[in-house]
């Protein structure tokens, strides 16, 4: 996997993006999106920074490394993956406050595949992703938001004709879009 240099370029676009507004009027935020965990658990986390009124960047992870196989290969599912995205949302009426569009770019390592489709496939995904949502505010430093997204891109993959069996049945490069995100968003505003 291409993974050397992906992740110090993504770490490295999340450091300016952070490093960009250095306003006394900034907020930060940190949340976890709650559908994620119903994908086979996977553990996510964003962080935000506004940096002005209707401006914000913002960068976060999902990770999901688990696999099932109930006991037995042949009911192997898997969909793990490794995914990092920077990027920012425009709020029309005011920062952390009712609808936002959001612009990301993302990378994610993936492995997915069994259940109803008996063929897997892995890879590197690489893109550019938009959202759109509407954050509910609960307190001042208490935030519900709720969103979707997709993402489009390249990815380098290898498909196979089984999660368990390593038949290689094809592989190169595609172009993909991707429904990337349904939203229910818990926000701690500090």
């Amino acid at each position: 996997m291409k993974t050397k240099l992906v992740f110090p370029s993504v770490a490295l676009l999340c450091m300016l993006c952070f490093s960009c507004g250095v306003a006394s009027a900034q907020r930060w935020s940190i949340g976890t999106n709650v559908v994620d965990y119903l994908n086979m658990g996977t553990i996510n986390a964003e962080s935000s920074v506004a940096v002005a009124q209707h401006y914000s960047f913002n960068a976060g992870v999902r990770f999901n490394p688990w696999t099932l196989h109930y006991g037995d290969e042949e009911k192997q599912f898997e969909n793990r993956k490794k995914c990092m995205y920077a990027g920012f949302r425009f709020w029309p009426w005011h920062i952390y406050s009712g609808w936002w569009a959001g612009l990301q770019l993302q990378y994610q390592e993936y492995n997915r595949g069994g259940g109803f489709i008996k063929q897997a496939e892995e890879g590197d995904a690489y893109g550019v992703g938009v959202s759109l949502g509407y954050t509910l505010m609960i307190h001042k430093s208490f935030n519900i938001e709720f969103g979707a997204g997709a993402w489009a891109g390249g990815a380098v993959y290898t498909a196979y004709s089984c999660p368990y069996c390593g038949t290689i049945v094809d592989q190169g490069n595609k172009f993909f879009f991707w429904p990337n995100n349904v939203m229910v968003s818990l926000v701690y505003i500090l």
